[in-house]
């Protein structure tokens, strides 16, 4: 499955879904054929939500819960609608950062939901019911109401979308939350498309809960937003079980631009199970073809001994990001066992924290010890692809500065690298992608 392949966008308006093609880049990674299997399997269990309903005044007062208790027991997630203390989540996140609100999202869409069953979630606030679990927590939990309603008295952590086709959406929306089996979500092509058009937002509190490198001197493209962008996507691909990515033409049906929708999906990859996993990758990805993710590695008995989360497995190259629970023993030993077997094998491993990570200066270092291992394929001073041929001149390229808006067109002539004919207004080094080939293209001079 695939999120083109669910008619995504409103029903009844699916566009020529390939004539986006061409916008797309050349794909820098895919997942291993035994991974999308698995998909497949874990996609027939859906996730388990939480059970516990929001409760309203009037149901608490009923079952004899005292004012008392309700204001030492009970938190108000809108007006009039409580959910227990115990529900709460941690203060601190996992990253450091003091949360604005500590009610589960998927309570507070319930809570919002209890009394306006006809409205329907969308964005982040739909994300979770198809079994996101990262930035649902800290982003606007978006509903689609219709055009007259009022949009004044939403709580802050709510956000309100009028639109004149909620019967439209309704009629394509999905019943999710089984606990709430009357609550509704938008189809999964619209429900991406809104957490991209948010993610684009600015919003000045997002840098310290959501921590992303600004990379655009390693990779032009990798802004914040556009990496953000990225791991959204791999984790909504994730989450809802997606074998492979689909077309950008329904994104752009549910109202996201062409080139953001063909940008996003084209570096989106279904193997990347954590955010990190999707920096690594989008850092990484070019040094050479080729690139796998979720590899498998066997013992000599033929059992799994592990799954490699990105690698190219021709030059016997492989790299794990090491989350917080690698720190565990039992991990630790796991892990020790996995690099003696891939060393026995003569493979190299590169193991990559958050630290590796943190900074444009820390990632080049990381693609620079990969690159030695990649000899021929990469110009370790300036993290520029080699070998991929130029464009004819009667090509046009255009500025792939797609979050940005910026569109500019130039000719190019034959050579190593193409050259712009003409000033880019952002500068450096560019790549552009034309005919679905990445085109790597220094500026002149």
């Amino acid at each position: 499955m695939s999120i083109g392949g669910y008619g995504g966008g409103t029903a009844g308006e699916n566009g020529n879904v390939d004539s986006y093609a061409c916008l797309m880049p050349e794909r820098e990674c895919e997942v291993t054929d035994r991974y999308r299997e698995r998909i497949r399997k874990r996609a027939t269990h859906a996730r388990e939500l939480p059970g516990y309903r929001p409760v309203t005044r009037s149901d608490l007062k009923a079952a004899g819960v005292t004012r008392a208790r309700i204001r030492k027991f009970f938190v108000n997630a809108e007006h009039g609608v409580f959910v227990h203390v115990d529900t709460l989540l941690p203060e601190m996140t996992a990253t450091g950062y003091r949360r604005e609100r500590r009610i589960p999202a998927v309570l507070l869409v319930r809570a919002h939901l209890l009394r306006r069953v006809e409205r329907t979630a969308t964005g982040f606030a739909a994300g979770l019911q198809y079994g996101m679990t990262h930035f649902v927590e800290e982003e606007s939990l978006e509903f689609l109401v219709p055009n007259g309603a009022d949009t004044t008295s939403a709580p802050p952590h709510v956000r309100l979308t009028r639109t004149r086709k909620l019967e439209t959406y309704r009629r394509a929306a999905l019943s999710l939350d089984p606990t709430c089996p009357d609550h509704r979500a938008t189809d999964p092509a619209t429900t991406l498309a809104r957490m991209l058009m948010a993610t684009a937002e600015a919003d000045a509190d997002r840098s310290r809960r959501w921590r992303i490198p600004d990379l655009i001197t390693v990779r032009l493209h990798l802004t914040p937003t556009f990496i953000r962008s990225v791991q959204v996507s791999d984790h909504f691909h994730q989450a809802w079980g997606a074998v492979a990515v689909g077309s950008a033409g329904p994104l752009v049906a549910a109202g996201l631009s062409a080139e953001t929708a063909a940008a996003v999906l084209g570096f989106t990859d279904v193997g990347a199970e954590s955010p990190p996993e999707t920096l690594l990758r989008l850092v990484v990805g070019d040094l050479a073809p080729g690139l796998r993710s979720q590899i498998p590695v066997f013992r000599e008995n033929g059992k799994l001994l592990t799954t490699v989360d990105l690698g190219w497995e021709e030059h016997g190259i492989y790299l794990f990001y090491d989350g917080a629970h690698h720190l565990q023993k039992e991990q630790r030993d796991h892990d020790s066992e996995v690099f003696a077997v891939l060393q026995h094998r003569g493979d190299t491993v590169f193991r990559v924290t958050a630290g590796n990570l943190k900074d444009a200066d820390k990632v080049l270092e990381l693609r620079g010890g990969s690159g030695r291992r990649l000899t021929g394929w990469v110009d370790l001073t300036r993290g520029l692809t080699r070998g991929l041929p130029s464009p004819p001149p009667s090509v046009r390229v255009r500025c792939p500065g797609v979050l940005s808006g910026e569109r500019h067109s130039f000719g190019t002539i034959p050579g190593r690298h193409a050259q712009l004919q003409g000033a880019c207004p952002s500068g450096g080094e560019h790549l552009y992608w034309v005919a679905r080939r990445a085109l790597p293209v220094s500026p002149p001079g």
